[in-house]
């Protein structure tokens, strides 16, 4: 069944047509991933589907009944909220349950009669049934586990959504969508600002979801991970292919070379009855119906569009050369620690980089990254220790924020003149290289979209030689093909490179060391790529497990929430229970029982699911070695809530219930 049904959308802005006769649909579970060049018309197709832009023609309907959501790559929040509040917006019914549920716990508190008493028990078992059926004494732990992935620590509860980066907006973002399990969960850039641990966490999470999913993704390994088909938006058309990323770009390829073999074939076979008609221009009559014949064959012929050569690569080099010769030494960092108040991000930090190294800065959202490159660019200080550039070193850096540094009324064109002293047409013919041709050179700023933004701060970035490039999440917001046309470029860099990205791709093409930091303990300089790193992580044995603290009663919820109380019921004046407090016990203690039992249930369920998964291994050996982790820890929190349960029962049993 279809969930989403899209027929003959077509959009421009003006003379400049995006899409045209864009047709296709998205069935329930199916997981599609939307590609194309920058500027194609991704996000704005995603934004006639979810309503907030319309199209030129075509229409757009969402089967009846069904819930979808939508992460764009900016997401709005509210800046007045806690991190929690803001999260917990999305119980917001769940909360108004639970509101419900103590007024009418107080209100059997406060009954003057047996028949009060009883309207009000019948009321507060039906809202508890109801409050239990939508999940509302898991929603708590729900909170937390994506949180905590996400990236976010119960400090940051309290912290104001105002106060957050957009780095942090935008996970918080992510984490309200995916709380909030629609039918269709719409996906622009989700790993953006995400550190590697939480989108491999992501990919997980998604792999398992029971909605179908539409995803704008430049990161292929997470595209290969999550997609089961691809859209790919091209010379103005979308085309549906089955398979993830990788079986895609066979597929197109394989495309490309049946129709170049057709369309040669049927050139050759052309140009064959065209010599026919030339060979036979006499005027008799054979020759006169020969040539007819010849030129009715050729017209009635259903032609074969040639098929189109791939043009959305960069074609530009960064230039060592032209930086001069430096010494072996090119950055060497001793001693430095640095803190932030009470928060240390790294202590003793020493490395050497070397010429020619190529290093990979690795390390979870927090862990000082960015800090540290702060301190190599001598806009930050160490706390202590010292960081020494080598000699003759000529640096070029580009932040994860270099597009903001573009003034948004000044032109493509202007941008790399300003920057690079050029005629109009060595401007021209240099922006080509980065995908900016004809008239797009005289866009504004403000015109471009994320990827396109990127890359003009790239070019302009590039038009200084430089032997140490210095590169900050360079792929955030750039489409696939560039992402693969910079690996190429920094392949083909001959200087030192040293790389912060969240891109597994690009890391394990482009790097041969890895600086891996972890916020919390010491950071390891290591001999390999990621991957390599990676692979040497896991061959560690884990440290001994902590034991699990106590489970929390199931029922309980944060704050003020209703509980589903345990333990001994308290006694009247005289020790012994009059029938009222009798009777409001054995409420209390079949509450307990339930929501413990229901507790059990869930876990019961959630781990014969991954013992299935396990069984019957598809994954990678990481998604087997969390599986394997993911198993230990609901077993230590079903030991606990049977427990919770057992102890819930004999104080039912206790009361006569």
């Amino acid at each position: 069944m279809s969930i989403l049904t899209v027929s003959n959308l077509e959009k421009s802005y003006g003379t400049e047509l995006l899409f045209r006769d864009v047709t296709f649909s998205i069935a329930a579970g199916q997981k599609l991933g939307l590609v194309g060049r920058n500027g194609c018309g991704k996000t704005t197709l995603l934004r006639i589907l979810l309503g907030q832009e319309l199209p030129d023609g075509g229409k757009v309907a969402l089967a009846s009944g069904r819930r979808l959501g939508y992460l764009r790559q900016e997401a709005p929040v509210h800046p007045e909220h806690t991190l929690l509040e803001e999260v917990q917006t999305v119980f917001a019914p769940l909360r108004a349950m639970e509101d419900g549920m103590q007024e009418l716990e107080r209100a059997m508190e406060a009954a003057q009669s047996d028949d009060d008493l009883e309207r009000a028990m019948e009321a507060y078992s039906e809202a508890r049934d109801a409050f239990d059926a939508a999940g509302g004494y898991h929603y708590a732990a729900d909170v937390d586990l994506v949180l905590e992935k996400l990236g976010f620590s119960q400090a940051d509860y309290e912290k104001l959504v105002g106060a957050c980066s957009g780095g942090e907006q935008t996970r918080l973002a992510l984490a309200k969508i995916v709380l909030s399990k629609p039918d269709l969960l719409v996906l622009d850039e989700p790993t953006n600002h995400l550190d590697i641990t939480a989108t491999e966490w992501l990919e997980g999470f998604l792999k398992g979801y029971e909605g179908a999913i539409l995803l704008v993704s430049h990161d292929r390994y997470f595209l290969d991970a999550v997609a089961d088909s691809i859209a790919d938006i091209e010379n103005y058309r979308l085309t549906v292919y089955k398979g993830n990323y990788s079986h895609f770009r066979r597929q197109k390829q394989e495309q490309w070379e049946r129709q170049q073999v057709v369309y040669e074939q049927q050139q050759a076979e052309v140009a064959r009855l065209e010599d026919l008609i030339k060979r036979n221009m006499g005027g008799n009559a054979t020759q006169s119906k020969i040539r007819n014949k010849t030129r009715g064959r050729i017209e009635r012929m259903e032609r074969v569009d040639r098929p189109v050569t791939d043009t959305s690569t960069l074609r530009a080099r960064f230039d060592a050369e032209g930086a001069g010769r430096i010494g072996r030494d090119v950055l060497r960092c001793e001693g430095v620690a640095k803190t932030f108040g009470e928060r240390t991000l790294f202590s003793d930090l020493n490395f050497l980089i070397e010429r020619g190294d190529r290093v990979g800065l690795v390390g979870p959202n927090g862990a000082g990254k960015t800090t540290l490159v702060k301190m190599i660019l001598g806009t930050e200080q160490p706390t202590r220790g010292g960081l020494t550039l080598g000699h003759n070193v000529r640096l070029s850096y580009f932040s994860q924020h270099a597009a903001e540094s573009l003034e948004p009324s000044s032109s493509v064109i202007g941008n790399i003149q300003d920057t690079g002293d050029m005629t109009e047409t060595e401007a021209r013919n240099y922006l080509a290289r980065f995908l900016f041709v004809g008239d797009d050179v005289f866009k504004t700023v403000q015109m471009l979209s994320g990827g396109e933004k990127n890359k003009l701060a790239l070019a302009r970035m590039i038009l200084e030689p430089c032997n140490l490039l210095i590169l900050d999440e360079p792929t955030n917001h750039l489409d696939i093909a560039s992402c693969e046309s910079l690996t190429d470029m920094l392949a083909g860099y001959d200087g030192t490179l040293l790389l912060v990205s969240h891109d597994r791709y690009l890391l394990n093409a482009t790097t041969t060391k890895t600086l891996a930091l972890s916020g919390t303990g010491p950071a390891t300089f290591f001999e390999g790529n990621y991957a390599a790193w990676r692979e040497a992580q896991r061959a560690v044995p884990p440290a001994p497990a902590k034991k699990a603290p106590p489970a929390p009663n199931p029922g309980e919820a944060r704050g003020n929430g209703t509980t589903a109380p345990s333990g001994p019921p308290l006694l009247g004046r005289g020790g012994e229970m009059n029938a009222r407090e009798l009777s409001k016990a054995r409420v209390k203690a079949r509450e307990a029982v339930l929501t413990t039992e229901s507790a059990v249930h869930a876990l019961e369920g959630r781990i014969a699911e991954v013992e299935a998964r396990l069984a019957a291994p598809s994954g990678s050996v990481s998604d087997m070695v969390a599986l394997a982790a993911e198993h230990t820890r609901l077993q230590d929190d079903l030991a606990a809530a049977l427990t919770a349960w057992e102890r819930a029962v004999a104080d039912s049993e206790a009361l006569g219930v």
